[in-house]
């Protein structure tokens, strides 16, 4: 079974590339908790989050890919992918941690929205 995981990722961190990884855990390092557990397979609703807004998104390892992002983009992510699922009980326990975390976040500097399957 594949599992897919998503999170909001330091694009300082000095061992991720953009291009030119190894592609061996070539991944910002974690700043957030995961993010639950969404709908579809394959991380499907954070690819057409990212197609249908138009924001950087590059495949930077075998299961990997990262999205350009600002707060207001996490934010706009969370809510298109969430609306109408916060009761559910896979999202319940761990929705509201991961508002509080991104309201915690800079206005003015970019993260990675790591979106990872194996």
């Amino acid at each position: 079974m594949t599992v897919c995981v998503v999170y909001i990722g330091d694009l300082d961190d000095p061992t991720f590339k953009w291009e030119g990884g190894n592609w061996n855990g070539n991944v910002p390092a974690r700043l957030s908790p995961e993010f639950p557990p969404m709908t579809q397979h394959y991380n499907a609703d954070f690819h057409a989050w990212v197609k249908a807004v138009g924001v950087k998104c590059e495949q930077t390892d075998f299961g990997a890919w990262v999205a350009c992002v600002t707060k207001a983009q996490i934010t706009d992510f969370i809510t298109q992918v969430y609306r109408g699922k916060e009761d559910l009980p896979w999202v319940v326990d761990s929705f509201k941690s991961l508002k509080m975390f991104v309201a915690e976040l800079s206005d003015t500097k970019s993260y990675g929205l790591v979106a990872t399957e194996w």
